[in-house]
């Protein structure tokens, strides 16, 4: 029995160290770099991208295709192909994860309202709302609790820009 909670104990001590040494490999594996044309490749038909020129803004589109040297992209103005030599900076658009957000701020409103409202309810003063809605306070605030968890989960902004490709300056 004491040989098992030594062993135990040791593993306890070791599991952090462990944990360290994979993070640490994990992150140590090669990265392909920003500044390597092919990683164009990865994104997907259709996608939305920007495309930072070297000589005029940039030019937000589809993407369509890549070849060794250019990119073509379907933008307002229509289909454009875009030579390697004439790009800065190629990002991507995340994906939004409102609806996340907010369900998960509904959630956590709810909970919040309840426990304000328990509080409320807690205090005898059944008498101020009626002896006959002793749960009033967790009636109210735990809907307004949700409501306002998910219209703060909705309003946080989410997704953005990845950078794909950029030049080496």
């Amino acid at each position: 029995m004491i040989a098992r909670r030594r062993n135990t104990r040791f593993a306890i001590a070791w599991l952090p160290l462990l944990v360290l040494v994979v993070v640490q490999h994990a992150l140590a594996q090669p990265q392909t770099s920003p500044t390597n044309w092919d990683r164009l490749k990865q994104l997907a038909l259709g996608a939305e991208i920007r495309v930072e020129l070297k000589d005029r803004g940039a030019v937000l589109g589809e993407f369509q295709s890549v070849t060794g040297d250019s990119l073509l992209i379907t933008s307002r103005r229509g289909q454009e192909t875009l030579t390697q030599q004439t790009v800065a900076r190629v990002s991507s658009k995340l994906r939004s994860h409102r609806r996340r957000n907010a369900l998960i701020g509904l959630g956590i409103g709810a909970g919040a309202g309840l426990g304000v409202g328990a509080a409320v309810d807690s205090k005898n003063c059944h008498t101020c709302f009626g002896p006959n809605l002793p749960n009033v306070g967790k009636e109210i605030f735990t809907p307004l609790g949700a409501l306002a968890g998910a219209l703060i989960g909705f309003l946080i902004p989410t997704g953005g820009w990845r950078e794909v490709y950029r030049t080496v300056d």
